[in-house]
């Protein structure tokens, strides 16, 4: 395995890892406009799934308590099925119009990301409909974040809890999308070798992400970290 390849890969991962980590989002975002350029979409969203699948281990272990999993129940269904479907067409899809849909779907996340503060209520009581569009997401990109975000946000008013129940229901993503890959085949044994290659940057990158976040302001970060994944959807798109 050349050592350009797993550079890339590893450079990638760990930047996903790194932001997700300080802002608590975008690990996929910031890695798929790299790693596609080393893999095919298939591949990138399966090699992604294993590091969320050990991230979501962490992360769930530490909130367990504060997990509000009436919340996470009312979306479980529609997470399912928007699961399966979004991984069916990532099997059969067409790899050059998803990545435009990938680039599409960053723009959006970002309008979105910036007027998420305002709760919409007309929304509230959806968790299907959420839950269904988040798994759709998930399936196809490994980042389905958005709409649970918008769902919990507007059910739930504690700061932790919200946190903490968006933390369990993209676990639940995480957890269930493994599986089904492997299943489909998309997620293969050359893909699980080159995970344990990463493993040791994708830790360290949690390593320097905590730190990070102890250090420096959040909000900066975020409007850096935007401006990147802007520029990063818009060469998604005409590429």
């Amino acid at each position: 395995m050349e050592i350009i390849y797993l550079l890339i890969l590893a450079i990638g991962v760990g930047l996903g890892f790194y932001a997700q980590t300080i802002v608590g989002f975008a690990a996929s975002l910031v890695a798929f406009p790299i790693i596609l350029n080393i893999l095919e979409i298939q591949e990138a969203v399966a090699l992604m799934s294993i590091f969320f699948f050990i991230f979501s281990i962490i992360l769930i272990y530490k909130n367990w308590n504060l997990i509000n999993k009436k919340t996470i129940i009312k979306m479980l269904i529609g997470i399912i099925i928007g699961l399966l479907l979004g991984i069916w067409l990532l099997k059969f899809g067409n790899p050059v119009i998803l990545k435009k849909i990938l680039g599409a779907f960053i723009l959006i996340f970002i309008g979105y990301s910036y007027l998420k503060k305002k709760r919409i209520k007309l929304f509230k009581k959806l968790g299907f409909l959420f839950g269904f569009i988040g798994g759709l997401f998930s399936g196809l990109f490994s980042t389905g974040g958005s709409p649970f975000i918008a769902y919990i946000y507007n059910e739930l008013k504690d700061p932790d809890i919200i946190r903490a129940t968006i933390i369990g229901t993209l676990g639940i993503t995480n957890f269930l999308r493994v599986p089904i890959l492997i299943y489909s085949g998309i997620l293969t044994y050359n893909i699980f070798i080159t995970a344990l290659y990463i493993i040791p940057f994708f830790l360290l990158a949690l390593f320097l992400g905590n730190k990070t976040y102890e250090k420096i302001s959040k909000t900066t970060f975020k409007h850096v970290l935007m401006i990147f994944l802007a520029l990063s959807a818009v060469s998604l798109i005409i590429i």
